[in-house]
This record gives structure tokens, sequence and C-alpha cells, in this order.
């Protein structure tokens, strides 16, 4: 539960900056839109962090066969 706790305090100190720099130009729905668009990003952005690489780990190679004059 801390890690989510984590979160929230992180989508609450975001969503403060974009409340305080532009919430005088957005309506009360588009700052919810922005609400729920700062949490999609901070769920994308924890799902990341979860990847354990190694330092040996290389992104995948196309595989594309060979058909020959086909």
């Amino acid at each position: 539960m801390e890690g989510h706790d984590a979160a929230s305090k992180e989508v609450d100190l975001l969503f403060a900056l974009v409340r305080e720099r532009y919430g005088a130009r957005l309506t009360a729905e588009q700052l919810e839109e922005v609400r729920k668009g700062i949490e999609a990003v901070e769920r994308s952005a924890r799902a990341l962090r979860a990847v354990t690489l190694e330092n040996s780990d290389e992104p995948m190679q196309p595989f594309a066969p060979f058909r020959g004059d086909a």
C-alpha cells in the first residue's frame, strides 16, 4: 500500500502544479480530464519502473525470413 500512497502523492503534486499554472484557463471538466491523464501517465511509469533489466539485455531484433526469389 505504500507504493499506492507515494503514487497518489505524486499525482497530487503534479496536478497541483498544472492547476497553479493553467487552472485559470481550464474549466472544472478540463481539469478533471487533466487529472485522469496524469494518473494514467503515473500508472504507465510505475509499470515501466517495475521491469528489471540486466546490463546485457538488448532490444528485441525484428525477424524477417528470407524467402529467396519468391
